[in-house]
């Protein structure tokens, strides 16, 4: 594998030397230095993260709702956490990506980041289906599952544990994000807005023509939720971070930021309710895709800069910042959480009070669970698997 670099933008503090590291200001005013950019630690996109797990979570209930249509509705957008989550990788990779950065090392940290608490929820699904719930396992669901390849495949794609298809569509990002970098670096700006544009056409296009002209289900998964065709959204975060560090700024804040996208949500909502109110538009899971990314760009983008002002933040809060630690631990195991819970007698039932109390159990049942894979797992692993590859180097 190659070791050469593949980050070209300043590293961390040195933005303040580059070309247009001076906020703009009013004719005859003093020009306000940017602070530096890329890199910084941004704790308040963690808290985010939480919240874009939580709205997974409230996906998966969604029957638990069931007798109020309001309610379901609302659940339903609540998938729209998974193209946040794809934004905001592609926001984040690019928002530290370091000059001196190798593609090996690159590759081999996220292998250490994602790869041991996919392989220990894998088990624990295995084990749970076979002993448990008596369900057959396939030895190729887990090869897939295990490879980061069931988001390519229709047979494989809900195998075992039906979030894992995104770490497959996550694991392309990050083989494809060197490259993709590259390229990116060293387009203008004006082009790197095109770009985020394009990437939103792109995504609406694939929501729109699948039912539209009534592709098989099979074919219409690959080309609704394909990794190829969601890399527009992480394509949409890439280009914003790289816009942001370059010094350009949405002309609001944080606080404008998350009312646009509160409001585009309940946009999103009353669409579900009244379907006929978009023509050629068949409501369905992702419908919304294309509508909320500009949302979560700009929702992105301000809440790191607020960081980097260094500005109070309740989402840098430290409640929130370790919700979204646990938030990856939280979202690979909430549907096995819940399948333990149904199993236990806490299934959907008649009263909506009754199953909304089922919902918060649940919840807190599985943030305890994301805790302890996170701090007794998904660290442990990662800290002794990320020196290997310089061990392995030093010794050759």
């Amino acid at each position: 594998m190659s070791t050469t670099t593949y980050g070209s933008l300043p590293a961390p503090g040195a933005a303040a030397t580059t070309a247009g590291t001076r906020a703009p200001t009013r004719a005859g005013a003093e020009p306000r230095p940017v602070p530096p950019l890329g890199g910084t630690r941004v704790d308040s996109l963690t808290g985010l993260r939480w919240f874009a797990a939580l709205g997974v979570f409230l996906f998966h209930t969604k029957r638990y709702v069931s007798e109020s249509a309001a309610l379901t509705q609302l659940s339903w957008i609540g998938y729209e956490g998974v193209p946040f989550f794809f934004v905001l990788s592609g926001f984040v990779m690019a928002w530290v990506a370091r000059p001196d950065d190798t593609a090996t090392g690159y590759y081999w940290r996220r292998f250490a980041r994602i790869w041991p608490l996919l392989a220990v929820t894998t088990a624990g699904v295995v084990a749970l289906r076979v002993w448990w719930w008596h369900q057959p396992v396939s030895a190729a669901d887990v090869l897939w599952t295990l490879t980061f390849a069931q988001s390519w495949s229709s047979e494989h794609f809900f195998t075992l544990n039906v979030v894992t298809w995104t770490l497959s569509v996550e694991a392309f990002f990050y083989l494809a994000f060197p490259l993709l970098h590259k390229v990116l670096s060293r387009c203008p700006s004006r082009l790197l807005a095109v770009v985020a544009v394009l990437s939103v056409a792109a995504t609406a296009a694939t929501r729109i023509l699948g039912p539209r002209y009534g592709f098989a289900p099979d074919v219409e998964r690959l080309v609704v939720a394909s990794p190829l065709s969601l890399t527009p959204m992480f394509v949409l975060g890439v280009c914003t971070a790289m816009l942001v560090r370059r010094g350009r700024r949405p002309p609001f804040g944080s606080g404008v930021a998350l009312t646009l996208t509160a409001g585009t949500v309940l946009l999103c909502w009353l669409w579900f309710r009244h379907p006929d109110a978009v023509p050629y538009v068949e409501v369905r899971t992702g419908t919304f895709d294309a509508v909320l990314m500009p949302a979560f760009a700009l929702l992105i983008a301000t809440v790191a800069l607020r960081d980097v002002r260094g500005e109070r933040s309740l989402l840098r809060s430290r409640p929130l910042v370790r919700l979204g630690e646990w938030s990856f631990a939280f979202y690979i195991c909430h549907v096995i959480v819940l399948k333990v819970f149904e199993h236990l007698g806490t299934a959907p039932g008649p009263g909506l009070g009754r199953d909304l109390v089922q919902i918060a159990v649940v919840a807190v049942g599985t943030v305890a669970v994301a805790g302890c894979l996170h701090e007794w797992v998904e660290k442990p692993a990662e800290r002794r698997l990320r020196p290997l590859l310089g061990a392995r180097r030093a010794t050759a």
